[in-house]
């Protein structure tokens, strides 16, 4: 089964931008699926400037986590379209856990 991009959400507003476009960290959710509805990944989207500030001192695998050196909306947006363009699997649940780890899927749990 192949599921579609359908575009991310930052829990601010649509135009929101970090007070500082080379340092920040925030969390936001993608959507993957077809015309029946989506599923949210969740994604910490950070520079590793901030990374290494705010969790330098833990060990990280880096699961879920974006990188930008700079916040720029079309390049995060361009770069979630591609990783999860042509994902398919013999079943939602299996197309849905090729793309978990990009952002962590609502119900890896039921996997």
């Amino acid at each position: 089964m192949t599921l579609g991009y359908k575009g991310f959400f930052i829990p601010e507003d649509d135009d929101w931008y970090p007070a500082n476009l080379t340092d920040f960290g925030f969390w936001m959710d993608f959507y993957i699926g077809d015309d029946r509805g989506s599923d949210a990944f969740t994604v910490l989207v950070c520079t590793p400037s901030w990374f290494s500030r705010e969790r330098g001192a833990e060990v990280a695998s880096g699961r879920n986590v974006i990188f930008m050196p700079i916040f720029d909306r079309k390049i995060l947006d361009d770069f979630l379209r591609e990783k999860c363009a042509g994902e398919s699997g013999k079943s939602t649940e299996t197309t849905m856990l090729k793309i978990d780890g990009i952002g962590e899927w609502e119900y890896r749990y039921r996997s």
